[in-house]
This record gives structure tokens, C-alpha cells and sequence, in this order.
């Protein structure tokens, strides 16, 4: 299972310009060849994507990381570094870091946007 699809349409939420609305679609039906349900889908977004992204939503506004986000989208390279060195430690691990525990819902409301479009798109293909 390609879990870089996910993480790919997902990680648009932290882009300033974000996803077109009409490109969810396809993406949803990429994701659907390799998950045949919604539930496992969300599972990966919440406990991987929205955790991995959770210190860089938590300094958002204080650190202006705003300024540092990309306009479009995460290079292929950079958001792979990414997956590869999230999955490279034990799940519980990352959560002794508190920035990631407090960033944790703020990365949840940055996303919630992408998440309702996606599953709505998964939905009806």
C-alpha cells in the first residue's frame, strides 16, 4: 500500500495556495486502488500525516513558519525524507517531544479542510 498518496494530498493543507477543489477527485481515486476503505484511509491522516506535521502547525503563527511554507506543494523528495524518517521510529516515540503534543489539534483544524474534501471525493468514486 502507497502510503505517499495520502500523505501527498494531505500535506497540501500546510501549502499556502492549498489543493484546487476539482484535483481532489483524482487523488481520491489513486488513494482507493490501494484502500478500499475510508476509516484506514483517516487512520494514516490523523495518526501520521497530522502527527508528523503537528510541530510545524504549532509554530505557525508564533515563528511565522508561514513564511517558510511552500506556495504549491512539498517537493516528492523532501515529503518521502519525510515518511521515511517518520516511520523510522516507534510511533510513541515522537510524542515525548511536548511542541508536537500541543501542535497536535492545531495540525488537526489545518487539515480538517483537506480531510473533508478528500473524503467526500473518496466517497463518490
Amino acid at each position: 500500500m502507497d502510503k505517499y498518496k495520502i500523505w501527498d494530498v494531505v500535506s497540501y493543507a500546510w501549502t499556502e495556495i492549498g489543493l484546487e477543489k476539482d484535483s481532489y477527485p483524482k487523488y481520491a481515486r489513486n488513494i482507493k486502488q490501494d484502500y478500499s476503505d475510508w476509516e484506514s484511509v483517516n487512520r494514516i491522516i490523523i495518526r501520521d500525516v497530522c502527527a508528523s506535521f503537528a510541530v510545524d502547525s504549532f509554530l505557525i503563527f508564533p515563528c511565522m513558519l508561514w513564511m517558510i511554507m511552500p506556495d504549491w506543494h512539498y517537493e516528492d523528495e523532501y515529503l518521502k525524507a519525510r515518511m521515511e524518517k517518520w516511520y523510522a521510529k516507534p510511533y510513541w516515540l515522537h510524542f515525548i517531544n511536548p511542541i508536537r503534543i500541543l501542535g497536535f489539534p492545531v495540525a488537526l483544524i489545518c487539515s480538517i479542510g483537506v480531510r473533508r474534501k478528500l473524503k467526500q471525493a473518496y466517497e463518490n468514486t
